[in-house]
């Protein structure tokens, strides 16, 4: 059946990795040669994306069964049933069936990096070599829960002020469009000359009504240019580092990557993980790309023997310390460097990550709380000036009727 094919090395193991480069192989070639099959048979999903939501469903679940004591395939046949999205659907029942070809479940995962993050992969995976993978679900189950609510705060907090700047560009677009014109047609018949605010709104829905594709043709540009630049490693370094000197944002932009890495930095390390690996891994999961290339420094450097504060640049050594690092606060080093000698560094980063959460949390919260009126101030300056543009011409109406 495998022709020639051995699945053993020379010391006669079992190798996996041969058995799973035939099995992605045989996958291709009937995804390939069987499109019509799987559209009858509605296995075709035109978006394959999984919701973070519905990710923590599924370990939400499969947790529930697994500590009411339901065998791992049962669990999995459970959920292909329960399940609503066609792609993670597919998903839940290749790691059924691989599970019955010796193939673990955190191998299945690693072709799914879009779905399943590597914090995700390698606490399954470390579970799995123990025997408790009923353990890390729960871990799991909290954990992402708590990620989706922060990513949805912290989006929100930036998002917010774009979505009531959008709406109150579409309504002066709008009335530039529609109810301008009007206005202009009723003054040019009335014979009366427009003051320089009406001329000038006059001249801007004039533009954005004879040469709306200049604008459209700008917008297409400005959008291709920034994808093109986002693809060079050097442009999305700036761009990792402009997040984090952004006026207002920076806040959010380094306490979040800082509350990421704390989270999935403690839960490898309670998992008993190994150090390096702990950082390898949490350098995976942090979003901007300047904490990722600072963690893999401090991994590279925790390697050849140094401790973590110390590659944290905390020097102790001197009665003035310098410190230089502006990604990590100083406050975090100096915990950090107290608890290596305790050698209780989670129990420490947990205090840490609960402190810099409720932080963040009550910053968001107090950021949205501000904008509010800055956004209505400015709501009502452009709808303000077009309508005084509007009203101006109506005072000289007492002069064009003298003249007539």
């Amino acid at each position: 059946m495998f022709g020639q094919t051995t699945f053993y090395d020379k010391y006669w193991n079992f190798d996996n990795k041969k058995f799973l480069a035939l099995l992605d192989k045989a996958k291709k070639a009937k995804e390939k040669n069987s499109w019509w099959v799987s559209f009858q048979n509605k296995d075709i999903t035109l978006f394959n994306s999984v919701w973070k939501k519905e990710l923590w469903q599924f370990i939400n679940k499969l947790s529930i069964f697994l500590n009411s004591w339901i065998d791992i395939k049962w669990a999995l046949a459970i959920l292909i049933k329960q399940t609503k999205n066609p792609y993670m659907q597919k998903i839940v029942k290749e790691i059924r069936q691989n599970i019955d070809h010796w193939i673990s479940i955190s191998e299945t995962m690693e072709n799914y990096p879009k779905v399943f993050d590597n914090l995700t992969i390698s606490l399954i995976n470390v579970w799995e070599q123990t025997w408790q993978l009923w353990l890390i679900l729960e871990e799991l189950d909290v954990t992402l829960l708590e990620n989706i609510e922060l990513k949805w705060k912290v989006k929100w907090a930036m998002i917010y002020p774009m979505i009531l700047l959008s709406l109150t560009i579409m309504m002066v677009v709008f009335m530039m469009v529609f109810i301008i014109p009007k206005i202009t047609e009723s003054f040019g018949k009335a014979g009366a000359e427009l003051p320089w605010l009406t001329q000038f709104v006059v001249w801007v829905s004039d533009f954005l009504i004879m040469k709306w594709y200049i604008i459209l043709g700008w917008l297409f540009v400005f959008i291709a240019i920034m994808k093109a630049i986002n693809t060079t490693y050097y442009w999305k370094i700036f761009f990792a580092w402009l997040a984090t000197r952004l006026p207002i944002f920076w806040f959010i932009v380094k306490q979040s990557n800082v509350v990421y890495f704390i989270k999935a930095f403690t839960l490898l390390q309670n998992s008993w993980v190994l150090l390096l690996d702990a950082l390898k891994t949490s350098s995976r999961v942090v979003p901007n790309l300047l904490y990722k290339k600072e963690l893999v420094r401090i991994k590279n450097e925790v390697e050849v023997w140094l401790t973590i504060s110390k590659a944290l640049w905390l020097n102790l050594e001197y009665e003035t310390s310098i410190y230089m690092n502006n990604l990590f606060s100083e406050e975090f080093a100096y915990v950090v460097s107290t608890w290596e000698e305790t050698w209780s560094l989670s129990k420490s980063l947990e205090k840490i990550w609960k402190n810099y959460n409720k932080e963040l949390q009550r910053y968001i919260w107090n950021l949205s709380s501000m904008m509010e009126p800055v956004i209505i101030v400015i709501v009502w300056f452009l709808v303000g000036t077009i309508v005084i543009a509007i009203m101006l011409p109506f005072f000289q109406l007492g002069d064009v009727a003298s003249k007539m």
